[in-house]
């Protein structure tokens, strides 16, 4: 009995290496972008960037107003210490603490990680982002690739140079 359910099981095994065999084996196809490059040179993206950078410097200038009021506010007031009476120092102090509440305001308002303008980027750029990633995907679905990598981020160690499909991708994006 224990002959014949080897013989069995034999056969089984056999038949499964041989039928194995019978299948081809699905090609993976494994591509990668660089999305860096893809935000530095797809030209929607760079235009959203340089209309981004523009409001920044409107809004840094703006900043760096309010800290030279306070710095001239603060030289002003040790100048004149010796000179002021004890009211008149105390109503230049108030408003340089005034001042500097109303540029702490601005900078976590406005320049804060959740400011204005962390706000203002994420709006601009998202839009983009999405569009990068459905041209990734729609070339990757067109060409069969099974994985895209993006090699950004430094975590691919090596990859081969026709594995790059980055140009594919700008030429796509910037149609």
């Amino acid at each position: 009995m224990s002959r014949k359910v080897a013989c069995v099981l034999g056969f089984l095994l056999l038949g499964m290496v041989f039928s194995a065999r019978a299948i081809p084996a699905q090609q993976l196809k494994i591509g990668y972008v660089d999305v860096e490059r893809l935000k530095n040179e797809f030209k929607d993206f760079k235009d959203a960037q340089e209309k981004f950078n523009r409001q920044l410097t409107k809004w840094q200038s703006h900043a760096d107003t309010l800290l030279n009021q306070i710095k001239v506010l603060q030289e002003d007031l040790d100048r004149q210490s010796s000179l002021l009476t004890e009211a008149k120092r105390q109503e230049k102090q108030q408003l340089i603490i005034l001042k500097q509440k109303e540029y702490q305001e601005f900078a976590t308002n406005i320049l804060g990680p959740e400011g204005e303008a962390a706000r203002r980027e994420r709006e601009l750029s998202k839009p983009l982002i999405d569009k990068i990633n459905a041209v990734i995907q729609l070339v990757a679905i067109r060409d069969g690739y099974s994985l895209i990598l993006d090699t950004s981020g430094g975590d691919v160690l090596y990859a081969k140079e026709e594995m790059d499909i980055t140009n594919e991708i700008l030429a796509q994006l910037n149609k």
